[in-house]
């Protein structure tokens, strides 16, 4: 389980310099700690954050960006340190998909005994982000605000 306490002020304050550093536009007094989210992928399944405001989305729908899908073990969730490792590895990794655009959020969740990281949109109109997933073959799309998924009749898309 993440704990608090020294490491995660250690890690949130490595972290949250390097997304600074990266994502310049970053608002400090409304960020989330990689703690905060590392907890919902705990507790609530899974997390999307934007790493220009360092916040959840409000509202919309989002639509996985494919080709860009990694996995870990879920027990990587046990270890702040390691999972907070594993996120800016990720990041850096794909820096151009999100620095340049403010509706690429970073989107994890747990299934099957593995955390899943990938990048996706968020998309305000939900007819033009159920498009958007079943051109490119989507299983789903996730409503921020109603906290439910919608299924679009793909098959998974290229992960």
């Amino acid at each position: 389980m993440v704990r608090g306490g020294k490491a995660a002020r250690l890690v949130g304050g490595f972290f949250g310099r390097r997304a600074g550093r990266f994502f310049r536009r970053a608002r400090k007094r409304e960020e989330i700690t990689p703690r905060g989210f590392l907890r919902d992928a705990r507790e609530r399944g899974g997390f999307t954050w934007s790493p220009h405001t360092r916040r959840p989305p409000d509202d919309g729908y989002m639509v996985a960006l494919t080709g860009h899908t990694v996995q870990h073990p879920a027990s990587l969730l046990d270890d702040l340190d390691a999972s907070a490792a594993a996120i800016d590895d990720y990041l850096m990794r794909r820096r151009s998909l999100f620095e340049n655009d403010r509706d690429i959020y970073l989107g994890g969740w747990i299934e099957d005994g593995k955390l899943w990281l990938e990048p996706s949109r968020n998309v305000r109109n939900r007819a033009a982000a159920v498009r958007l997933a079943r051109e490119t073959d989507q299983i789903a799309i996730y409503d921020v605000r109603a906290g439910t998924t919608i299924d679009t009749g793909g098959a998974g898309g290229f992960l």
